[in-house]
């Protein structure tokens, strides 16, 4: 059987969640090779502005969708959460997402000497890169002095230790899986402090549509729960007609086949006030609870 081809981003924390997808493939056939390409993006290219500047987080997946379409790898691992639910960069009807394995944590971490938000010193600067951050920490604490922070999750703790920050704020999903999370340092807050990106915790993989054998691998780690869970979540995104000036925030828990979703969302550019929404529906009418929540935040 000929090899299966990987495509993946450069970063620490890509390839540790390709090496992950590919070891649990490899665990269910051991007989399937399994190459990898690293392929740059523009996101890993830009490091002087706000990727909100540039053209939102879909600069992490275009190259990747590329490389695909263009039949030189046969599947792409993302993060859920990079992965544009409005204004795509670039037509991926071709495409699907085959798998959405089962989630990590999705909240949110503190990286900081202090433990908690409301512990952080009166003005103190904090690396926050992201609007949805950014807004839920203003409403939090108008003191605080959020500023643009860029670069892959270990060049972001390197920065905070070498005292640019006071604090930064990172998914705990990719701190646990590059192996960087130190809990001496690192406080997870709860989904009541912060919200996290729709998406957040899950991996995507992407492959083509007319590809029957690598769908049939990579179906294999498909979560249904999870899978349910995020597109609830981008269900919101679209409804609400989010780009990537949109501080939205929107988390999904499936408990005893309910659904119970909650979302916040901040004013364009990041800007405080936030509102908030939340909603239960049946698990198999999910479209119940993404209207009342939609409904919510557009009143």
């Amino acid at each position: 059987m000929s090899p299966i081809r990987l495509g993946t981003r450069g970063s620490l924390l890509a390839r540790s969640q390709s090496a992950l997808v590919a070891a649990e493939i490899r665990r269910r056939r051991p007989d399937l090779q399994i190459q990898t390409s690293v392929i740059k993006t523009t996101g890993d290219k830009i490091t002087d502005r706000p990727l909100y500047e540039a053209g939102g987080k879909g600069l992490f997946v275009k190259e990747l969708e590329q490389a695909l379409l263009a039949g030189e790898i046969d599947f792409a691992v993302h993060s859920c959460k990079d992965i544009p639910v409005t204004m795509p960069l670039l037509d991926s009807s071709d495409l699907i997402i085959a798998a959405i394995p089962a989630r990590a944590d999705p909240r949110d971490v503190l990286i900081s000497p202090h433990a908690t938000i409301d512990k952080l010193p009166v003005n103190s600067v904090i690396g926050a890169g992201s609007l949805r951050r950014r807004c839920q920490l203003l409403a939090h604490r108008a003191d605080l002095r959020i500023q643009p922070i860029r670069g892959n999750i270990d060049t972001r703790i390197k920065k905070l230790r070498a005292g640019d920050f006071a604090a930064t704020i990172l998914a705990y999903a990719g701190l646990i899986r590059a192996g960087l999370f130190d809990p001496s340092l690192m406080h997870p807050l709860s989904l009541e402090e912060m919200l996290p990106a729709p998406g957040q915790g899950a991996l995507a993989l992407q492959c083509r549509k007319d590809d029957a054998r690598t769908r049939e691998v990579l179906a294999e780690l498909d979560d249904p729960t999870s899978r349910a869970a995020v597109d609830a979540e981008r269900s919101v995104v679209a409804a609400l007609n989010c780009d990537c000036h949109s501080p939205i925030a929107v988390h999904a828990r499936i408990e005893n086949q309910t659904l119970h979703l909650r979302a916040a969302l901040g004013q364009r550019d990041g800007d405080p006030p936030v509102r908030f929404a939340s909603a239960d529906s049946p698990l198999a009418e999910p479209a119940e609870a993404v209207a009342a929540v939609v409904c919510q935040l557009a009143s």
